[in-house]
């Protein structure tokens, strides 16, 4: 820390030293009488987790390092886990009664050797209305995160073929030349009937590597004959992390090669985050799929809409169900079970929302946690309010039509972004020496987005998704757009039939894993039946065991047992 951030936070406390500071750290204060304040950055980018008993506190930066004297699982969290994307437990929660982490706005004081917790009030922003002028805002804050966290030593970008990883690779080359920018990708197989299953994504990364010039290596990654060894070396990282994904493993072959022809003083860069902070995480292709890409690019932009605060208000007045896009879209899911919206309540209305959002498997307003049937209706309602209470409260309260995005993106911290396929990214890089950049976490770049307007590539008008991102690149570095035609990343978008998860569970090496390990039966142990539907578990698990290839929302129930079985969660400490 400077000098000058330093005396902020001595003078003005620790709200106004994080607001002076980017990056991923802790702020620990000492006071003169022996009291001492720590906290994280504004987005949690780091992790603090404390345990406190009759016999002291202890505060640890992964949960191998507590005590957890406590040897109960926590049910709710252990739901989140397996009920939704990112497998993980939410921010303030671990896998373990008693064990907690420091969440978002939070400031630890430890007095007396106790812990006592604050929150720092959000103050969300409202919807700008925006100009010309903002365009060219955002620009400028995006090439200054970025130009900030590049090193003249040279800069490596993680490439997909996306917006996000792409636009990271031309600003970079604008800000520090082609010589002083890589780029590394993965061309990863499962299975030998499939193949290559990200050609699309590996050929365009070439494309646009030879486009401007710069070098670009390919890692093979070979799930057909690797894979649980890894995940074996790797379970004592993601037990201490609490990480319930394979991606990780991906992952930490990208940051091993990174290391292994890197001159030790590289940026290392990914685009995570800005699905999210762009587009509610709507920016795949994927809520219709249509061989016309910009048709399926507008269906995103519907799916987007359905969480704005033109749709918010319709809940709110009554008439959401005469909405045609609802309609249309909600029509594609004939057998899904809709909760009724809350009668009178704009609360109640704004928290149906939320939680259609951050608390389910499938992102659609209303859908019904009774769809996932590995909770029991106990189990559904001790999950709900251990949730909704804790995290989404205080949004479906204050949240209004003007600030509403802001509080999404404020609660994409305690969600999404402190998941297991985020958090991988850093902790990969780490372990091998790296510093890992996700300029997307830019203190400025969040806050523009958190006050963008629907009409700016999230609602129904004809701006593109990521509007200010592709005007950037349209308007103040050099980009090929032409390269962006065509199938996005992987078979599926040729082939809407395709599983990626089917291609992990039943033809990769990881099959005959997984099936050992669910043989054991361990999920037992530690999943209470008041909360979870065992029954309905152990006949996921017989059909897999028999070869019978599961569907719908079984499958991604199935992928994560899997994956959390494996990382070790289910086995006794």
């Amino acid at each position: 820390m400077d000098s000058e951030a330093a005396k902020i936070v001595f003078q003005k406390g620790m709200e106004a030293g994080r607001e002076t500071l980017e990056g991923r750290y802790f702020l620990v204060l000492v006071r003169p009488d022996g009291s001492c304040e720590v906290c994280t950055d504004r987005f949690g980018q780091q992790e603090l987790y404390y345990e406190e008993d009759s016999e002291g506190l202890v505060l640890a930066t992964d949960i191998s390092l507590l005590p957890r004297r406590a040897q109960r699982h926590h049910q709710p969290a252990l739901a989140h886990a397996l009920c939704v994307y990112g497998w993980r437990p939410p921010k303030r929660h671990t896998f373990w009664e008693g064990a907690r982490r420091l969440g978002i706005d939070q400031v630890l004081r430890v007095e007396g050797g106790r812990a006592h917790i604050r929150d720092i009030p959000f103050q969300p922003l409202k919807t700008g209305n925006y100009t010309e002028h903002h365009l060219n805002a955002y620009a400028d804050s995006l090439l200054n995160a970025i130009r900030v966290r590049g090193s003249d030593h040279g800069n490596v970008v993680y490439l997909s073929s996306g917006w996000d990883s792409t636009a990271i690779l031309a600003c970079l080359v604008k800000l520090f030349g082609a010589g002083k920018v890589r780029a590394i990708t993965g061309r990863i197989i499962y299975s030998d009937r499939s193949g290559i299953i990200n050609r699309f994504e590996t050929d365009r990364a070439r494309a646009v590597a030879d486009y401007y010039g710069i070098k670009l290596d390919i890692v093979d990654i070979d799930y057909r004959r690797e894979g649980p060894d890894l995940l074996e070396r790797l379970q004592p990282l993601m037990q201490a992390h609490q990480i319930g994904s394979i991606s990780l493993l991906t992952q930490e072959r990208f940051a091993a090669h990174v290391a292994a022809t890197s001159n030790g003083d590289e940026s290392v860069f990914a685009g995570e985050i800005s699905d999210g902070a762009h587009n509610l995480g709507f920016s795949q292709f994927t809520t219709i799929f249509h061989p016309v890409h910009e048709f399926r690019e507008y269906s995103d932009k519907m799916a987007s809409y359905l969480f704005g605060p033109t749709f918010l208000g319709r809940l709110q007045d009554g008439t959401y169900f005469e909405d045609p896009v609802y309609q249309l879209l909600r029509s594609r899911l004939p057998d899904a079970a809709f909760d009724a919206p809350a009668n009178g309540s704009r609360a109640g209305h704004t928290m149906h929302l939320l939680s259609s959002f951050f608390l389910r498997l499938r992102r659609f307003p209303l859908w019904s946690l009774s769809n996932s049937r590995v909770l029991t209706g106990d189990g559904r309602m001790a999950y709900l309010r251990e949730m909704e209470t804790t995290y989404l409260k205080r949004a479906a309260e204050e949240a209004t039509v003007e600030t509403l995005y802001s509080w999404y993106l404020w609660l994409y911290n305690s969600f999404h972004w402190q998941g297991s396929t985020v958090l991988s990214l850093y902790l990969t890089a780490e372990a091998q020496g790296l510093r890992m950049e996700m300029p997307f976490w830019d203190g400025r770049i969040q806050e523009f987005l958190s006050a963008m307007p629907e009409s700016w590539g999230r609602g129904l008008d004809l701006n593109p998704t990521k509007y200010p991102l592709k005007w950037t690149l349209k308007h103040r570095v050099d980009y090929p757009f032409h390269l962006q035609r065509g199938p996005h990343s992987y078979i599926y978008d040729v082939q809407p039939g395709f599983s990626l998860v089917a291609e992990v569970l039943y033809d990769s090496a990881f099959s005959p894993y997984f099936r050992k390990i669910l043989a054991r039966r361990q999920y037992r142990e530690v999943l209470s039946p008041e909360v979870f539907d065992l029954e309905h578990i152990d006949g996921i698990v017989h059909r897999y065991q028999e070869g019978t290839e599961v569907r719908g929302e079984e499958l991604s129930e199935l992928l994560a047992l899997c994956q959390l079985s494996a990382a070790g969660w289910f086995a006794s400490r």
